[in-house]
């Protein structure tokens, strides 16, 4: 069983999710923020704009909140890590709880690799539908919820939320629903266009802001209220899509689908995102290590790429490292690199894991650690496999 280890004096030990309408209405900013103001978010660095497709990564594993929670690391050296930051432009955290607040760690990572962080909004069956019950009951709690939510992203300092509905939902109710994707969408970018006047003198990510993407939403529900997956962006979600900044397609989808997607998005074709399932449920080509044959025909169609549950080659796979090795070594080709610019540049190249605990090259502290928050700017490119 995996220890916390308390690096800082009187720290908050764990970053946990929302479970309930009411958790999400009664949450306030605590008076002291996490680790006393030692350990907060690191600012989102600056990289290079692109115009080629993009690349989000959807981090779902065994129910999240795994050794990662724990603000200050764990002596579990072994705990799941990800270091391929170069290819990915949105980092999204995953869990089936109804709010999912990434931990301290996750943000850090990504924001040093200047990749941006969304958690995740979801309801599901009953439940879920109890939740929109209450969440659509009318404007005002539509407000609430989107004051909520972006300032929970303000607290925990990162920048979005996927957006997950798998209920149905009313027909009457779907003008508000669109009410509260666009409002919070809306809210997002108002927040990062604040914070970029506010540090206008200072580095800030060379993107346009409307290319970044805040909310995203899941294709489940239709503009007619019914939970019918569509695997493509066409009449009966474009709505969702034209409320905010981009849409994650489901998994089970053709190239018909693909082509159907990229015609519908017209100029903004780059904001469909294809979902791709590395463990291969139902999937093209069956996930896994042929995955890269389903990224390479979502490229084919000039559309981004959602890829879920990376987590599989920790989960199912004897040896983590060489299994990293040759998934994204198969997908890299596949993906735009892009890396830090900015001065001065030092690294160790360390991944937020070890043996011993080491500091300008002196052990300070003997045992296995685990920290993402600690780990330092990766390589654009890890590994070659198969060279």
């Amino acid at each position: 069983m995996a220890l916390p280890l308390k690096r800082f004096k009187g720290s908050s030990e764990e970053v946990k999710a929302l479970s309930s309408w009411l958790e999400l209405m009664v949450w306030r900013k605590p008076a002291m923020d996490i680790d006393g103001g030692v350990g907060q978010a690191k600012k989102l660095r600056a990289r290079p704009a692109s115009s080629h497709p993009r690349t989000l990564v959807c981090h779902d594993m065994k129910g999240g909140y795994l050794d990662d929670r724990f603000v200050s690391g764990t002596n579990n050296k072994d705990a799941y890590r990800f270091y391929h930051w170069s290819g990915v432009d949105t980092f999204v955290y995953f869990s089936h709880h109804l709010v999912t607040i990434p931990p301290l760690g996750w943000i850090n990572a990504a924001h040093l690799h200047g990749v941006t962080v969304l958690g995740t909004f979801i309801t599901e069956w009953e439940a879920g539908s109890a939740v929109c019950k209450k969440l659509l009951a009318s404007e005002e709690t539509v407000a609430l919820a989107v004051r909520q939510l972006v300032c929970i992203a303000n607290h925990h300092g990162f920048e979005g939320w996927l957006i997950n509905i798998e209920n149905e939902v009313p027909i009457e109710k779907i003008p508000l629903m669109l009410k509260f994707v666009e409002d919070l969408t809306k809210a997002m970018r108002k927040r990062e266009t604040d914070k970029e006047t506010e540090n206008a003198g200072e580095d800030k990510v060379k993107e346009d802001n409307d290319n970044c993407h805040r909310v995203i939403w899941y294709d489940s529900v239709t503009e007619n209220g019914e939970l019918k997956w569509q695997n493509a962006l066409n009449s009966q979600n474009y709505a969702f899509f034209d409320a905010c900044d981009g849409i994650f397609l489901n998994y089970t989808w053709t190239e018909d689908h693909l082509d159907h997607s990229r015609k519908a998005a017209g100029g903004r074709h780059r904001d469909v995102f294809v979902g791709l399932d590395i463990f291969g449920r139902n999937f093209y080509a069956g996930g896994k290590y042929d995955t890269w044959k389903a990224l390479e025909v979502v490229r084919k169609h000039d559309l981004s790429a959602a890829i879920f549950a990376p987590g599989w080659t920790h989960e199912t796979q004897p040896d983590f490292m060489e299994a990293e090795r040759r998934l994204w070594g198969s997908l890299a080709p596949f993906l735009t690199h892009r890396g830090i610019q900015d001065l001065p540049f030092t690294t160790s190249f360390c991944q937020g894991s070890g043996e011993y605990f080491f500091c300008k090259g002196k052990m300070e502290r003997e045992g296995p650690w685990h920290n993402l928050s600690l780990q330092h700017l990766q390589p654009l490119w890890s590994q070659a496999y198969g060279v």
